[in-house]
This record gives structure tokens, C-alpha cells and sequence, in this order.
């Protein structure tokens, strides 16, 4: 199999218990539910997560643990969630990514803590709303 695509592959099998437990949580039972997938343009599924409310965005996504032509694991906390809040800093022109002070990043080794994360970042930022 291609490298390329069996990255894209394992980063969405990881994703999909992610997924799972986003479809089936009582947060976003709602039909407004601000909540939107990025789906992987190889695999045609999911690789990731936005919660937007307002001026706040929550993202968890999944990404490459292991190398995919040697099998070695390059990412021991492949499961991430990011919260930032738009309008709170300035890119500067040719810089992609925001400063740290602009976001909150943090890692995980396993899916079921970056849900909870996930979960618990959410519901905060609901209760201050």
C-alpha cells in the first residue's frame, strides 16, 4: 500500500473511536450542533473534530503514530485537542501556525483521555456562556 495512504488510513482508524463517542454524546444531540468533521480526502472518513461556539473553536484530531514504511512508532501521544478563541492574535505574513500564547494545546497517548478532554472543554466553555 501506498505510504501516503496508509497514513491517511491508520490516522483515520485511530479517529474512528473519537467519532464514535462524538455521534453518540448527549452534547451534540441537537440538530444546531455546532460540530463539524474534517474528513481525510484519501480514506473519505474522518480525521477530526471542530466544536465552534461563538468566537471559540475546540478541535481533537488524530494523527500518524507509526511510520508507515518502517512501522516505527514516531508519535508515542498521537491524539490532540486544541481550544483558541479567534480575533485573540495576529499572524504575521508567511507565518501558518499561531502563536503558543494564542492557543491551548494539549496532547494524548490514547483516545479515550482526548475525548474526555475533549468533553470537559466543551461543557466549561458552556457553562460560562
Amino acid at each position: 500500500m501506498d505510504p501516503l495512504k496508509k497514513a491517511a488510513v491508520d490516522k483515520c482508524l485511530s479517529f474512528e473511536s473519537i467519532h464514535k463517542s462524538i455521534k453518540e454524546s448527549e452534547l451534540f444531540r441537537e440538530e444546531t450542533s455546532n460540530i463539524t468533521f474534517r474528513i481525510n480526502p484519501l480514506t473519505d472518513k474522518p480525521e477530526a473534530a471542530e466544536f465552534i461556539s461563538g468566537r471559540f473553536r475546540i478541535n481533537i484530531s488524530a494523527n500518524v503514530k507509526e511510520h508507515p514504511v518502517t512501522g516505527e512508532c514516531i508519535n508515542q501521544e498521537p491524539y490532540e485537542v486544541i481550544s483558541w478563541q479567534i480575533n485573540t492574535f495576529s499572524l504575521e505574513e508567511g507565518c501558518e501556525t499561531p502563536p503558543d500564547s494564542g492557543i491551548n494545546r494539549k496532547i494524548f497517548k490514547n483516545a479515550d483521555n482526548s475525548i474526555k478532554y475533549f468533553f470537559k472543554q466543551i461543557s466549561d466553555l458552556q457553562s460560562r456562556a
